[in-house]
């Protein structure tokens, strides 16, 4: 490689370190690509990406303390603007979501060698738009398909019936504490692929679950 031409400096987020080996590698293996950390907890994320200063960053979504769909809205309303690529294996009918939380692009973790590697030069040159790979668009597209009422437990499809009122208006409603009305939530959202409460009213209107707020 010319003296003249940076390398792209990559901070790796993942809570499996064979994944993170196995990115590792076939970043490494491109002489202008340079990993330069890595994480297993989505509470190092910010500090790391800070310090390091990254061109971009691969991120899961799944850590055993944060999701990483909270790493993202905090690295945003932070002002950092440092790309974020996702890359899961797990909840890929997220891709919307994930896109509008302020990550730059979403990867399933089936992609080629090839396919990391383009995006990931994609990212470092900061251009406009959204990456979102042929393979992980199908596998969304075929996710969100395959979401229905029995994917929700019987509680969480009672909460998300009320998903209108407030958690304390829920909670007492089906005689449960906040904080366990506030986990159901969290669950349905990851099922549902919605980040928020509307999107979440939207899918039960649309399927049938919503409960008259009248």
């Amino acid at each position: 490689m010319s003296p003249n031409v940076e390398t792209i400096q990559v901070l790796i987020a993942d809570d499996h370190e064979m994944v993170r080996k196995g990115i590792r590698s076939w970043l490494e293996s491109e002489s202008d690509i340079e990993v330069i950390g890595e994480a297993s907890r989505g509470d190092e994320i910010p500090h790391l990406v800070a310090t390091l200063t990254p061109a971009v960053v691969i991120l899961d979504l799944h850590f055993p303390d944060k999701h990483g769909l909270d790493v993202i809205r905090e690295l945003r309303s932070s002002g950092d603007r440092t790309p974020i690529l996702v890359m899961t294996g797990y909840e890929k009918q997220r891709a919307k979501a994930v896109l509008e939380a302020g990550a730059n692009g979403f990867l399933s973790k089936e992609e080629s060698k090839e396919r990391v590697i383009e995006a990931v030069r994609w990212a470092a040159r900061r251009e406009q738009g959204m990456w979102v790979s042929p393979a992980a668009a199908q596998e969304a597209i075929q996710a969100d398909k395959e979401i229905s009422k029995a994917d929700l437990t019987k509680t969480e499809l009672k909460i998300l019936s009320l998903i209108e009122l407030s958690n304390s208006q829920i909670a007492e409603k089906l005689f449960l504490s906040e904080g366990t009305v506030k986990n159901h939530i969290s669950n349905i959202y990851s099922k549902l692929g919605v980040a928020s409460r509307r999107e979440a009213s939207t899918w039960a209107r649309k399927n049938g679950v919503l409960e008259s707020a009248g």
